[in-house]
């Protein structure tokens, strides 16, 4: 004998009011990030942000998920449009990457060298590298 699917999707959890939500699927304490206006600020440093040095030693520094949030930033800026309140604003602050301002988020489009204070975070092979290629110390 061979078994048979439920019919009247009958294999489906109860949805809405059946399932005991309110009709909506988040939860109640999940809040909407509300968005921000991005302005671009002015520098001299020395490199673009989708220069491969920016996510080969500032990933290191500051981590994957503040840079992929500072290059979203630039982008923003760049184009003139919102974003919604980056989770590692905090980070790019403290980097001096971005700063708060009381109507919109600063950020840079030219990305510093990683700062002394940061390349701590480098592993040993990853600090040999910068400093045969740029020195040990700021420009």
């Amino acid at each position: 004998m061979r078994a048979e699917a439920p019919a009247g999707g009958q294999n489906r959890p109860p949805t809405g009011a059946a399932a005991g939500h309110a009709g909506a699927s988040v939860r109640r304490t999940a809040r909407i990030r509300p968005t921000v206006s991005v302005r671009i600020i002015s520098t001299e440093a020395r490199f673009e942000a989708s220069d491969p040095y920016v996510r080969r030693f500032w990933v290191a520094a500051i981590g994957p998920s503040a840079v992929a949030e500072l290059l979203r930033l630039v982008q923003a800026g760049l184009k003139g449009e919102d974003v919604r309140l980056p989770r590692n604003l905090p980070t790019l602050v403290r980097a001096g990457l971005a700063q708060i301002e009381s109507d919109a988020i600063a950020v840079v489009s030219r990305i510093p060298e990683v700062p002394l204070e940061l390349r701590w975070r480098f592993p040993p092979s990853l600090a040999a590298e910068h400093i045969r290629a740029f020195g040990s110390s700021r420009p």
